[in-house]
């Protein structure tokens, strides 16, 4: 018998969301971080609306929801040729209180839980408080994973305690990589990185500079400088004393170079009192592991994918393939998952970072050609022409970055071994969402007259929605799922709102709220349907019963 069901590599956002859902499916995991500290560089400012979705079923979205900036600091994101020059562009975007504000009586708003601003710095702490709250959940800080061996059995790693130097065998039955982007787990497993292995070079900066914040007038989320000197981005931290600036560079550059005290005068136009607290050197690429398991280790986040961080694509994406592989996990620790479930984790996850490693990489490109843009700083009639010239050309090659609706509910897993599918969704964009509840799509939101969120309702596992007055009796259906112990929770929506919502009299729902099945009625043999959603060898029929 093997000591642990789970074991995690990596204590970042990913490897702490995963073994927080592990925690809440009941399904006992050990945590491994080598670092006993949060980073000094937290390079993640922003969550978007599915990650938020999975923080609140993870109990912690409120929480997350108040740390960070002041409720109504403005989230704008400012365009100029340096903080105290002109504004060439701005973005005007609502704080995070108008947001909520606007979020709650609408029930036509696609989720309960809009993106929100807020640094890595505040969500690491408030995961690793939560993980308390789960006895099965084991989080070792100062400790590193040294080496694995697989086994048809499990894995059998070797874990090393970093300040005593001494090291111990864990066995386990499955092993999750989320150690980034140098990820030891994908080396040793001899997964390469297909892509571009350079975009472009950056440098990413940890100020504390109280004085910043009178400066940045109006106040503004994010304030992009592009100048002869550099193009960077100043991101307010805590919306008083501490910043980051995100600097772009071309590829060829040697940032060593780069004194990071320069680069926040070149930032601002001028000096001011300030710390550094940390510093990173990166290389900007596009790139995405040529698969994503074996047969007992998997991988998630930055150890399976590298892009150019836009939009906070890399944190947000990895959160959810967390989300998505700790149900899979929990259902072959429960019993009930078939022998495909797993294998399945590769086929939807890696789709999805190749497509958005595409939108990442343009919208970085885009921005890096505005390094050689030729733009003035005087108030000669040249130099307004040029200012004004470059502001359209910021507006287009950014445009979508800061609200990427598609990227939370757009991506969807048609042609998926675990899809029973009927039409392909609409195209996956970053910027647009078109609700749709064909098969491998998210289930679009809904909210009942009481106000009460349609994802509120769903079962822990499956759940099976019957929508409108005259849904059909689905006792078969269940007979099905008891047989095969697949945990099946029965929701009821009858309403014309719902009806003409959802316009499917049946919808099978995942554990990740994404639809597996619809029909009008019952189909012919529902214990193929419910063996291929669990990952079984059987195809269902399309066709309904009698």
């Amino acid at each position: 018998m093997n000591d642990i069901p789970v074991l995690i590599a990596g204590g970042g956002p990913v490897g702490m969301t995963l073994a927080l859902e592990l925690g809440r499916r009941a399904v006992p995991c050990l945590l491994v971080e080598e670092s006993d500290r949060s980073p000094t560089v937290p390079r993640a400012s922003s969550l978007s609306a599915r990650s938020m979705e999975h923080f609140r079923k993870l109990g912690v979205s409120r929480r997350i929801r108040s740390a960070g900036l002041p409720p109504d600091y403005p989230t704008d994101v400012s365009y100029r040729t340096r903080i105290r020059g002109p504004e060439l562009h701005r973005i005007a975007l609502p704080s995070s209180a108008r947001v909520l504000a606007a979020a709650r009586p609408d029930p036509g708003t696609p989720t309960a839980e809009p993106q929100h601003r807020v640094s890595q710095r505040y969500v690491e702490p408030i995961l690793l408080e939560r993980s308390h709250d789960f006895p099965c959940v084991r989080i070792e800080r100062g400790s590193r994973l040294d080496g694995f061996e697989e086994t048809p059995d499990g894995v059998i790693a070797t874990v090393r305690d970093v300040a005593g130097g001494v090291n111990r065998t864990v066995r386990a039955d499955y092993l999750v990589g989320c150690d980034g982007g140098g990820s030891g787990v994908r080396a040793a497993l001899g997964i390469g990185l297909t892509g571009d292995e350079a975009v472009l070079q950056a440098i990413t900066a940890h100020y504390r500079a109280p004085g910043l914040a009178g400066l940045v007038n109006p106040p503004a989320w994010m304030t992009w400088s592009v100048n002869r000197d550099v193009l960077c981005v100043t991101v307010a931290v805590d919306g008083k004393d501490h910043w980051l600036i995100h600097a772009f560079y071309p590829v060829e550059t040697d940032t060593a170079e780069v004194d990071p005290s320069t680069l926040l005068t070149q930032a601002i136009g001028s000096g001011t009192p300030h710390e550094v607290l940390g510093v990173e050197r990166w290389t900007g690429r596009r790139l995405v592991a040529e698969r994503y398991s074996s047969e007992r280790v998997f991988l998630a986040g930055d150890s399976a994918h590298l892009w150019v961080p836009m939009a906070g694509m890399g944190m947000n994406i990895g959160i959810d393939e967390a989300m998505h592989l700790a149900w899979m996990l929990s259902a072959v620790h429960a019993g009930w998952a078939g022998p495909g479930l797993l294998a399945a984790y590769d086929a939807e996850r890696r789709p999805v970072a190749e497509a958005v490693s595409g939108f990442a990489t343009d919208i970085g490109r885009g921005l890096l050609d505005l390094v050689t843009a030729e733009v003035a700083e005087d108030d000669s009639p040249a130099g307004i022409a040029s200012r004004e010239r470059l502001g359209r050309e910021v507006a287009v090659a950014d445009q979508g970055q800061f609200t990427p609706i598609g990227l939370s509910f757009g991506y969807h897993f048609f042609g998926s071994p675990l899809i029973a599918d009927d039409r392909r969704p609409p195209e996956f964009t970053v910027a647009g969402y078109e609700p749709c509840t064909a098969a491998g799509a998210r289930l679009p939101h809904f909210v009942l007259d009481d106000g009460t969120s349609v994802y509120d309702l769903l079962g822990r596992d499956f759940t099976l929605v019957r929508v409108g007055a005259k849904a059909p009796d689905v006792e078969k259906i269940l007979e099905a799922s008891t047989e095969r112990k697949v945990p099946l929770k029965v929701v009821d929506l009858p309403s014309a709102a719902a009806a003409e919502r959802f316009r499917a009299a049946l919808i099978l729902v995942r554990p990740d709220q994404y639809i597996a099945w619809r029909g009008a009625e019952i189909p012919a043999d529902p214990a193929a349907l419910i063996d291929r959603v669990r990952g079984g060898s059987r195809v269902p029929s399309m066709q309904p019963a009698g």
